[in-house]
């Protein structure tokens, strides 16, 4: 985990969010008729779509009653701007990581939206630390 996660930040969450922004997507589970759902493990009226960081981790959990899914991938600047508050307004949470079992973090979406946001400006301003430390090894 990095050092600049706040405390009591899951691990498993911390990682999703270093991973997708790295990679510029998220993976999802579709068949012919939509996205994986499943009722939240906090409130069974409440339906989480998960997303995992990679291909593999999402083909772990095709499985079951997922079978018939197959993961799909979502660039990531999309899935901030269009799904994320598109999911808000259909009353979804996003689920994160999850495992076989399909148990993980679950998150209200606009939360994913402003912790990915604020992991990609961690990014950009270690990138541009490092690229002004490299131009004073030039000079």
């Amino acid at each position: 985990m990095m050092d600049s996660t706040p405390d009591g930040v899951d691990p498993a969450y911390a990682a999703f969010l270093d991973e997708v922004v790295e990679a510029g997507m998220v993976w999802g589970l579709s068949d012919d008729e939509g996205w994986a759902l499943a009722p939240s493990a906090d409130d069974d009226q409440v339906m989480v779509m998960p997303f995992w960081a990679s291909e593999e981790d999402a083909q772990a959990c095709a499985s079951g009653e997922w079978e018939q899914f197959v993961p799909e991938p979502v660039v990531l600047d999309f899935f901030m701007e269009e799904w994320l508050p598109g999911m808000d307004g259909d009353g979804l949470r996003v689920g994160v990581a999850w495992d076989a079992a399909l148990e993980g973090v679950e998150v209200p979406p606009l939360e994913l939206q402003a912790d990915l946001e604020a992991t990609i400006l961690d990014r950009s301003e270690s990138d541009s630390d490092e690229d002004a430390a490299a131009g004073d090894d030039d000079a």
